[in-house]
């Protein structure tokens, strides 16, 4: 084939060509260009919906916590309040394992302790009563309380004589301040 076109014409085909073939890329472009701006707009949109999502999320869970604490912590502070109060009465109590292991080694020859109580009364808290041999005995059982280092006074309440020559009798005790622990 002889190409009898004169080379102007020749020249504007192939920027004619040239034309077409840039006006493809242009036109490709602007489609990757509006499918990559889709694709960010699509993200943009599910990352401000998730945002909001959480957000929300993150509120309700805030309106949980403040409920809760509303109703839970004077329910805590209640327990901790019953704890303390334990704590201090366990702390406070008498512990009477030490007043009697004390009270047995000052209780003399002829001596038995029958009973101990609570009087309730806070100077002299613990009454004892005890059977002596004799009436000297039941006197030195008094002498001896108040040796003891945890006794602060110790009054005889009563002595008895009984029928077989023994004496029934009854001490109050009070205890020095803090020692009947």
């Amino acid at each position: 084939m002889i190409n009898l076109m004169p080379p102007d014409v020749k020249q504007q085909i192939y920027y004619a060509r040239m034309n077409r073939m840039v006006l493809r890329y242009i036109k490709l472009s602007v489609v990757v260009v509006l499918a990559l701006a889709g694709v960010f707009g699509w993200a943009l949109r599910d990352l401000s919906q998730t945002a909001a999502r959480v957000d929300q999320e993150a509120t309700d869970k805030q309106a949980t916590i403040t409920s809760l604490n509303k109703s839970f912590t004077p329910k805590a502070k209640e327990a901790s309040d019953r704890l303390a109060a334990v704590a201090y009465v366990y702390n406070s109590q008498t512990r009477f394992s030490a007043v009697i292991e004390d009270l047995a080694k000052v209780v003399p020859q002829g001596v038995a302790i029958d009973t101990m109580t609570l009087t309730g009364d806070d100077k002299q808290p613990v009454r004892i009563g005890f059977s002596a041999t004799t009436y000297q005995a039941a006197l030195a059982f008094r002498d001896a309380l108040m040796t003891s280092p945890r006794v602060a006074a110790a009054d005889l309440e009563n002595i008895t004589s009984t029928t077989s020559g023994a004496y029934t009798a009854a001490i109050i005790v009070g205890f020095n301040k803090g020692q009947a622990k």
